[in-house]
């Protein structure tokens, strides 16, 4: 009985050991740093893709469209080169241009790209970053006046943030041309009020200069309409980085081929820069939109030998939940590099990336 009893206590003592560890483990796919979650995915958790076709629109002004965004009224497509105007207000639902706006040059009221495009307050209203002037102005787009009413002018200490989008009224969501530190939180007089995350966090090789890391993960960013997350996509690695500005939690959705491109770091010009040794390197997610309840990456998965080989970018939209799970894949009939959407009424819109690139518009269902 004591034999017996003995081997009893031993068993349950291994049983023990063996819950204690296993509780201690990380789900699959994600890090323990509560702060910071990692969550990752592979090309077998994409669901099946639900196919859409496009209607394309045939405005004969978009000579060069870029950006474009849907302000729940209109949409405002941006113009990568611009003669006179870098700025189309569209209506589409008749699929008309109802005017040209966003007067180039660098004169009172003028801008000189529209780099970044954001919703105003109203449905009337438009923010256009205008990064060659380092300025955010304010365009009515139901003004008669080919000008901004209103622009936000970066102060000198403020002079490295870049990729702005307003969080309020008197503070923007910022990335920075140097330095480790991942998302700022700036208020209109240039002060930071809180940064998020590193650069360095993304490498186990930690001896990159953060420039360099940041430039490898280079992508396009969005605010929800609430204005409580900040997102980033990937442009050379397939990430997605989901800020929840309240409390400072950033989920790091990585997948589906998690491929990080080669590079080295050149001192050629006299500061670290990212060299990058694949010339046929990947490009993955092309644009992001920060929804109400989802975030909609616009995907492309391909190397840059596919594109100037088939002269075409993304075709598959992935639809992701708050915390990064893929909830749903839509593939298209034409290829964008530009996106926008329409949650009300179940619309994205593109930039299509053809010979002749236009607008092309899809009905989805969720």
């Amino acid at each position: 009985m004591l034999v017996e009893g003995w081997n009893f206590g031993v068993r349950l003592l291994v049983l023990l050991v063996f819950g204690f560890l296993f509780s201690c483990g990380n789900p699959p796919g994600e890090s323990q740093d509560t702060d910071y979650i990692i969550r990752t995915f592979g090309p077998e958790d994409v669901p099946a893709l639900d196919a859409l076709q496009g209607k394309k629109l045939n405005l004969t002004a978009l000579l060069n469209p870029n950006a474009i965004l849907w302000t729940g009224k209109y949409l405002v497509v941006g113009e990568r080169k611009a003669f006179d105007y870098h700025l189309h207000v569209i209506d589409p639902d008749s699929e008309t241009l109802i005017k040209t706006t966003g007067k180039d040059g660098m004169g009172p009221g003028e801008i000189v790209a529209a780099y970044q495009l954001q919703k105003g307050k109203s449905v009337d209203e438009c923010w256009v970053y205008d990064h060659t002037q380092k300025l955010m102005a304010l365009f009515d787009l139901e003004s008669p006046d080919a000008l901004y009413q209103k622009a936000f002018r970066q102060p000198q200490n403020m002079f490295l943030a870049v990729d702005m989008l307003w969080k309020s009224d008197s503070t923007l969501m910022c990335q920075l041309a140097d330095g480790d530190e991942k998302f700022v939180l700036y208020d209109t007089l240039g002060n930071r009020l809180s940064t998020y995350g590193t650069w360095s966090q993304m490498l186990e090789d930690r001896t990159p200069p953060p420039n360099v890391v940041s430039s490898v993960h280079q992508g396009k960013t969005s605010i929800s309409p609430d204005h409580k997350k900040y997102v980033q996509v990937g442009l050379l690695r397939d990430y997605i980085e989901i800020l929840d500005i309240p409390s400072g939690k950033i989920i790091s959705v990585r997948g589906p081929e998690h491929k990080i491109p080669e590079f080295e770091v050149d001192y050629s010009a006299g500061y670290p820069m990212a060299q990058f040794t694949d010339m046929s390197r990947s490009h993955y997610y092309k644009d992001v939109v920060a929804g109400e309840k989802y975030i909609y990456a616009l995907y492309f998965g391909k190397s840059m030998d596919a594109y100037f080989q088939e002269g075409e970018t993304a075709r598959e939209i992935y639809v992701f939940d708050y915390t990064g799970s893929l909830v749903k894949t839509y593939t298209l009939d034409h290829a964008l590099f530009s996106l926008a959407v329409d949650e009300k009424n179940k619309r994205f819109f593109g930039i299509s990336s053809d010979k002749d690139p236009n607008v092309v518009i899809f009905e989805y269902t969720d």
